[in-house]
């Protein structure tokens, strides 16, 4: 991150103006008894002052710290001969060095201590009243609070500009995550089923019941059908914004969704119930989309690791809760999907469940040659 700050353009004409200020009054207040030379280097001070502020809007930053420093140590030395007038681009300097993220603090106070030195060592030949010199000196030292306030200020716009830039990195990574979870939901289905499907028209093809291959392949068409469906569901959720989410879901809607996933695990040869136990409640969008996709991939796995066996799907209603649990026992699995998960399914169905804004849990478990997947939302 580049820290320092490139001058605007209305802050370089203010520094033109403030020159050309001050470099009025040194020529205006200038009289015979002041050396010509404290007022030279006064000018010569305050022309260092417009020319850094050009290197630092051209980004010279080498050459910029040469005028802050050239600023400070010609300002502060003649800033008694010149009625405290040359303190003027000396405090700029100070600001200027102090303010800057790029430069350490030491710099900005060693600079500082310098030009308080220089105030004094250049009051003794001009013959200043100790009041003035300390009044000079109060310039330099406000300017050192000057700068260490502008440091501050840009420390804090830096923190900000940091923290915007995890935001939004958190939030890229999340919708990242959520694309993958909902494309492995719906493919894990789809062609998992389709797999099944043509396993079992090759069967029947072999056995020469071309009449009941010809229905598989149907339902294999439908199937594949009802998985781009799905898919472009899942596009346009991603495409919706958040709060679309809220969006209330009738208790018979989820009903008839997870009755009509039961119907598509029966219809690729496997046994499934589901049973609903309790008063229903209205869930939002996100909370019955993710049931309906907990249902989708503990069928999916039995497919995949227990085909054939018995699935058992039970959704209980409770006051402040709804809760999934699928349980199937534990054969052998598919060959040819066995291998095809990798636990993506189960850890997409936590993160699903945990970034419920009311709360829930995912988790599955393996008990008495059983595998059991169990998943509540809390309710709002």
């Amino acid at each position: 991150m580049n820290l320092s700050v490139r001058p605007s353009l209305l802050s370089l004409a203010l520094s033109v103006v403030g020159a050309v200020a001050v470099g009025y009054g040194l020529v205006t207040s200038h009289t015979a008894d002041r050396p010509v030379w404290a007022l030279a280097v006064g000018l010569a001070a305050t022309a260092v002052w417009v020319v850094r502020s050009v290197l630092a809007r051209l980004e010279l930053r080498t050459a910029a710290l040469a005028c802050c420093v050239a600023m400070v140590l010609a300002g502060s030395f003649v800033a008694a001969p010149t009625n405290g007038l040359a303190v003027v681009p000396a405090a700029v300097g100070v600001v200027a060095v102090l303010g800057d993220l790029a430069y350490p603090l030491w710099l900005g106070f060693g600079l500082s201590a310098v030009g308080l030195a220089l105030i004094a060592a250049g009051a003794v030949p001009a013959d200043t009243s100790v009041l003035a010199v300390l009044a000079e000196m109060g310039g330099l030292v406000l300017a050192v609070f000057a700068g260490l306030s502008r440091r501050q200020f840009r420390r804090a716009e830096e923190q900000a500009a940091l923290l915007r830039e995890r935001e939004l990195t958190l939030r890229e990574e999340e919708s990242r995550v959520a694309i993958a979870r909902d494309l492995h939901d719906v493919l894990a289905h789809s062609l998992g089923g389709l797999v099944l499907q043509l396993d079992a028209v090759d069967a029947l093809l072999e056995s020469g019941d071309v009449a009941a291959a010809r229905t598989r392949a149907q339902d294999a068409r439908a199937l594949a059908a009802d998985g781009l469906a799905d898919a472009r569901r899942a596009v346009a959720a991603l495409r919706e914004p958040a709060d679309r989410g809220s969006t209330p879901v009738a208790p018979s809607d989820l009903e008839a969704d997870l009755r009509e996933l039961v119907a598509a695990h029966r219809a690729l040869g496997g046994e499934a119930e589901l049973s609903v136990h309790g008063p229903p409640s209205v869930l939002d969008a996100a909370q019955a989309t993710a049931v309906r996709r907990a249902l989708q991939e503990a069928l999916s796995n039995a497919r995949k690791h227990a085909p054939g066996a018995p699935v058992s799907a039970r959704l209980d209603w409770q006051t402040d809760r709804v809760r999934l649990t699928v349980t199937n026992p534990i054969v052998s699995a598919h060959p040819a999907l066995a291998a095809s998960g990798g636990g993506h399914g189960l850890d997409g169905m936590r993160e699903r469940f945990s970034a419920l804004v009311a709360g829930g849990t995912a988790a599955a478990t393996v008990s008495d040659g059983r595998f059991t997947v169990t998943a509540e939302a809390v309710l709002r």
